[in-house]
């Protein structure tokens, strides 16, 4: 089993959608499914008209209810149109803020063994203890980061704060312009950058629930550097590159990242959108994506 969580250091960079569109070029061989993690709500409900009584609330209460029994997140997760397993979080964040003091008293894992998991946990906030339990167990942490002077100084805080919470150098992922170059982020932040996220909005908003064509997804930037995170994260490199590594050594590996050849297939799980999305009440199951 694999966890990645991903998570910024402030405002809202994209870890929704790049969690989303990363799951969707998953290996087709493993199976994946999408946590949201976010003490200031979830978005995925909102989006693709799914259903808040499913997810993670109700994961988590029938585990604190079933004292001696694992739950099964399949009882609990969604499907986006394309595939994609989700266990979606409340979208208000009170009642999100409540399910991260349930998520960290929890004393289970979100999935079995056979399953691999991506974190959306969303900003980062003190005192989210269960954000912090999502990063602890995480075998690769990924920090969206823009490359302007405000946002590599709050970057600096979140590194310095997964670096207390996990014994892995963090992996960072560059969004928007800016005047730092990648390997400069990664000098600053002591960080493996993984790259840049392309901008592509028309992409984007397909991934968030926009109406749009599959073949023009998949054909995406977008979709083309999830490739490339993906193979970054459960290929070559190491998901837990030891500490003596040294500084340069990081800089040219994320150098090197930046023109990674494509080698994962998962376009089964792209979230095609039906051009009349229909957009469902919470006590209704959804419907499948014609």
């Amino acid at each position: 089993m694999t966890r990645v969580t991903l998570c910024s250091a402030k405002g809202s960079p994209g870890v929704t959608t790049l969690s989303c569109v990363l799951g969707a070029v998953w290996p087709a061989d493993r199976a994946v499914v999408v946590a949201e993690c976010d003490p200031s709500g979830g978005d995925l409900a909102g989006r693709f008209g799914l259903s808040t009584r499913l997810g993670m609330t109700s994961l988590v209460l029938t585990e604190r209810q079933a004292v001696m029994r694992t739950p099964d997140y399949r009882a609990h997760a969604q499907q986006l149109p394309g595939g994609l397993d989700v266990l979606v979080a409340p979208a208000g964040s009170d009642s999100a803020m409540a399910l991260d003091r349930e998520l960290g008293m929890s004393t289970s894992d979100i999935v079995p063994p056979d399953c691999d998991l991506l974190a959306d946990c969303g900003r980062l906030m003190p005192g989210a203890v269960g954000q912090e339990k999502m990063i602890r167990a995480a075998d690769g942490v990924v920090l969206l980061v823009r490359p302007d002077v405000a946002g590599v100084a709050h970057a600096r805080w979140a590194t310095s704060r997964i670096n207390e919470l996990s014994s892995s150098i963090p992996y960072a992922v560059v969004v928007g312009t800016g005047t730092y170059e990648t390997a400069e982020v990664a000098e600053e932040l002591d960080v493996i950058v993984l790259g840049a996220v392309p901008f592509d909005p028309s992409a984007a908003l397909m991934a968030c629930g926009s109406p749009g064509t599959a073949r023009r997804f998949i054909r995406s930037g977008l979709v083309a550097f999830a490739r490339e995170m993906v193979t970054a994260l459960i290929g070559d490199w190491p998901n837990d590159p030891p500490r003596d590594r040294g500084l340069g050594k990081r800089v040219q590996m994320s150098r090197a990242l930046e023109g990674r050849d494509l080698l994962n297939e998962r376009l089964s799980s792209v979230p095609r959108v039906s051009r009349q999305r229909q957009v469902r009440g919470d006590e209704r199951t959804p419907a499948a994506s014609p």
